[in-house]
């Protein structure tokens, strides 16, 4: 799916961090990530952060909102660091 033809242009990755206690609960988190309307994919990961989040949303608006109402609004979420994507490209393997 094209999300630019789905009214959602602006892409972006969102890097997130829990906090220590919350990490007991990283899969059921991921699911309520990806049940997300904008939500793309979800990337548990091993490092610095917990999560990247790809998602679509409609301009920069609607992207602070979604950061803001669905990440930073959640008590387990320590950090969230937001970083736009300019031009994706598919692997072979895709």
């Amino acid at each position: 799916m094209d999300p630019a033809r789905a009214g959602r242009p602006l892409q972006a990755i969102v890097a997130v961090r829990m906090h220590g206690a919350a990490r007991a609960h990283l899969q059921q988190f991921a699911s309520e990530l990806v049940a997300l309307p904008g939500v793309l994919d979800v990337f548990l990961l091993g490092g610095a952060h917990d999560f990247f989040v790809h998602v679509a949303a409609p301009d920069t608006d609607g992207l602070d909102e979604f950061v803001i109402a669905n990440l930073s609004a959640n008590p387990g979420v320590a950090l969230t660091e937001t970083n736009l994507v300019f031009q994706h490209s598919r692997g072979a393997w895709a």
